[in-house]
């Protein structure tokens, strides 16, 4: 089972050995897990990140829910079979499997909307930052002359994380996916202007080939020169807004509130002076 990331919020228990996760020698980011945190034959499982290889729960194995047991028979647990750790719920569950001793499991009683806000944390944590591109340049607009503003295509690809839980049924998988689908120019001309100009893509990249004449789905027009402004530049600005949903390897899915990340623009704006002789 592969984990990209482990959540802080899912740090197991304080006496969680060192060496309970074993980082690959090629790329420390890369965490292996040994089926969670192995503590005196009793296994410690909270919401993980990355891609599970685990198909499902072999047929020779049976769950069951652990019963109170007397800690002066050399039990581990005592009489403890919950415990909330993080604000997390575990319930504590009996394994055993054809040929083996009975393992026992601290599982994480969470919904697919727990794992999948897990997932998100992450995901957020991948969206780039939506640095615009503009022609004629920012520092070089004109009035009266449609400036195109685009992102770069890189920029405008989901992004997608894994979050999983083990369970007596077998992982519970939840992919949340951060979208992108609306481009926000504010072109910051106040009252001067016509305000936010909205596109539903990421907008046309200009080239000399496509030449001066031609509009853009995403295209400002400005009315007036920045020289208003006491350092004579527009406070401009571009965001992009995600849609964030998620999907269970059970066909449960759902949608969370959207994320909008900007990024800032200095444009100068000149008016063009044209001299008429008769």
């Amino acid at each position: 089972m592969k984990l990209s990331r482990v959540l802080l919020a899912t740090i197991f228990l304080s006496c969680i050995l060192s060496d309970s996760a074993i980082a690959s020698n090629d790329n420390s980011n890369q965490v292996r897990d040994i089926f969670g945190t192995v503590v005196d034959r009793t296994i410690i499982a909270g919401i993980m990140i990355g891609d599970n290889e685990t198909t499902g729960e072999s047929e020779d194995c049976d769950w069951a829910e652990s019963a109170v047991r007397d800690s002066g028979r050399g039990q581990t647990f005592g009489n403890e079979v919950e415990k909330t750790i993080d604000s997390i719920s575990f319930r504590l569950y009996d394994r055993k499997c054809s040929g083996q001793n009975t393992s026992y499991h601290w599982i994480a009683t969470v919904g697919p909307e727990t794992i999948a806000r897990s997932a998100a944390s992450i995901a957020y944590d991948l969206i780039p930052a939506p640095f615009g591109d503009f022609a004629p340049p920012a520092r070089q607009g004109l009035i009266n002359i449609g400036t195109w503003f685009w992102v770069s295509a890189f920029v405008w690809q989901p992004k997608s994380v894994t979050a999983w839980v083990p369970s007596p049924i077998g992982p519970i998988v939840v992919t949340t996916t951060a979208t992108p689908y609306k481009l926000i120019f504010d072109p910051g001309d106040g009252v001067f202007g016509s305000g936010k100009k909205t596109c539903t893509g990421p907008g046309l990249k200009w080239n000399s080939v496509i030449g001066d004449n031609v509009p853009s789905p995403c295209m400002y027009t400005y009315r007036h020169s920045s020289a208003i402004k006491p350092n004579g530049l527009f406070a401009a600005s571009t965001s992009i807004v995600w849609r964030i949903t998620w999907r269970t390897n059970q066909g449960v899915s759902g949608v969370m509130p959207d994320v909008t990340t900007s990024s800032s623009h200095q444009m100068r704006i000149r008016e063009f002076q044209a001299l008429v002789t008769s």
